[in-house]
């Protein structure tokens, strides 16, 4: 059975059974394995790729799920009756984990109907609706007027959702673009997760309307994301909207999902993202301080994951904890993140690592500075 089905990302477990999609959106990850531009290909079937989610040694009940982000879901019918029997057999286990849904395409009526039935048998499910203000030169098959539909529907049908608006690339940087965007999407939902472009050696050189991934490769590649620097100084620096705005999309996801999150207080959680004095006060009344326990605890779980080694340091950084001396990916820290409920990250990303840098790899972001817009 394929070991590259179920992927532990910094924001939840990804189930990759369908791979490719036809959007060809010029920044995609898909570019490294040329998925970009084709036909989506099913990898297994539905119920191989549910039992392989619930066998893998990531899988808790708490961590949320993403199903098919190696594609878009709703790219046409076959992803979408492989998505329908995908949740009809979570639904058949009661599962407890929230389900993530990431969507560009119109999202059919009578699946947004199901999905009010899965609400009703208490299946949490997610959507993100990822607009980024970008125009076709970047988006060339994407229909921006189907996501602006899809948000009225699900606001219409109460199913929560969240804006994903990313990457922040020149073009979509001006502070009277941002704002305009997000006086519409906060008609519909108040949860932004924005982020600027992430990058990985594997298709770097395919990126060809930015020109500082080939004047400066090297900073790109370290990079947690590239900033325009206009965009970066608005939401980190000035910012004045009533949206919630969020760098970290875990803290994103868990103020819609009413739960704490284990980055408060992190250098993210004073810096990056715009949230609510309630939120803060949730996070404040669960945020661990047993130190001694979480310690204590990093042994058993890197043990359950395959990973641990004696030779392991653990760094206090007061809000969270680096270790070191451990061959860690940036999904092994994550898993530790969900299980202590305590940020948990090395030194550096593995060099065999295939997933994007993030600050569970003390990456930082890359802000450049744009004298012009496109």
């Amino acid at each position: 059975m394929p070991n590259d089905i179920i992927e532990m990302h910094s924001t939840w477990i990804n189930v990759n059974s369908i791979v490719g999609c036809t959007n060809g959106c010029k920044y995609c990850f898909l570019q490294s394995t040329g998925d970009n531009l084709t036909k989506p290909r099913i990898k297994v079937s539905a119920s191989d790729a549910i039992n392989l989610l619930f066998a893998s040694k990531y899988y808790d009940e708490e961590i949320p799920v993403c199903l098919l982000a190696n594609t878009d879901p709703f790219l046409n019918n076959t992803n979408i009756d492989y998505l329908r029997e995908m949740l009809d057999l979570l639904l058949v286990r009661k599962v407890k984990n929230p389900i993530i849904l990431i969507t560009k395409c119109l999202i059919p009526d009578d699946f947004i109907e199901y999905l009010v039935k899965l609400k009703k048998e208490k299946i949490k499910v997610i959507i993100y609706l990822s607009l980024s203000g970008l125009g076709k030169r970047y988006e060339p098959n994407i229909n921006h007027d189907d996501i602006k539909v899809d948000m009225a529907k699900l606001k219409l049908s109460d199913i929560p959702f969240i804006h994903y608006y990313r990457p922040f690339l020149p073009s979509n940087s001006k502070k009277e673009d941002i704002k305009k965007m997000l006086d519409f999407v906060s008609n519909y939902t108040n949860v932004s997760v924005i982020t600027g472009l992430s990058l990985k050696s594997d298709f770097i050189n395919k990126i060809d309307f930015w020109d500082i991934t080939k004047k400066d490769p090297v900073e790109c590649l370290k990079a947690n994301s590239i900033w325009p620097e206009e965009a970066y100084n608005y939401f980190f620096k000035e910012y004045d909207h009533k949206q919630l705005v969020f760098n970290t999309n875990l803290c994103a996801l868990a103020n819609k999902l009413h739960k704490p999150s284990p980055y408060y207080e992190t250098h993210e959680c004073k810096n990056y993202n715009h949230c609510t004095p309630e939120q803060r006060k949730l996070c404040a009344m669960y945020k661990r301080n047993d130190k001694k326990a979480i310690l204590s605890e990093i042994p058993f779980l890197l043990k359950k994951i395959g990973k641990y080694d004696k030779d392991l340091e653990i760094i206090d950084k007061g809000n969270s904890l680096v270790l070191k001396n451990v061959n860690l990916s940036a999904g092994d820290c994550a898993y530790l993140t969900f299980m202590l409920h305590y940020k948990v990250g090395i030194q550096r990303k593995l060099v065999d690592d295939h997933y994007f840098n993030s600050s569970l790899t003390n990456s930082s972001n890359f802000v450049v500075k744009e004298v012009s817009h496109e």
